[in-house]
């Protein structure tokens, strides 16, 4: 599923509407502090991935990680 694909799949239960982004700042804060206070990785992922699930409910799951994964680690990780 291509980015377009997946944005007209989430437009119409998406808080951000159209634009996946909206949401990229509040995705990578939410890593970003937790890393920094010392929580592990995966978990600062999940809360990443909830924050980015609360915009964009309709998200395939794991189109949606790969998403998150793009913003925070600036690449998919395999």
């Amino acid at each position: 599923m291509s980015k377009e694909s997946l944005k007209k799949a989430t437009a119409s239960a998406s808080i951000c509407g159209d634009d996946l982004s909206c949401c990229r700042p509040a995705v990578r804060r939410a890593y970003t502090e937790l890393r920094q206070c010392g929580q592990p990785e995966r978990y600062a992922f999940e809360a990443a991935m909830a924050v980015f699930r609360y915009h964009h409910p309709a998200a395939v799951p794991r189109q949606a990680e790969l998403v998150v994964a793009e913003w925070v680690f600036d690449g998919v990780r395999h």
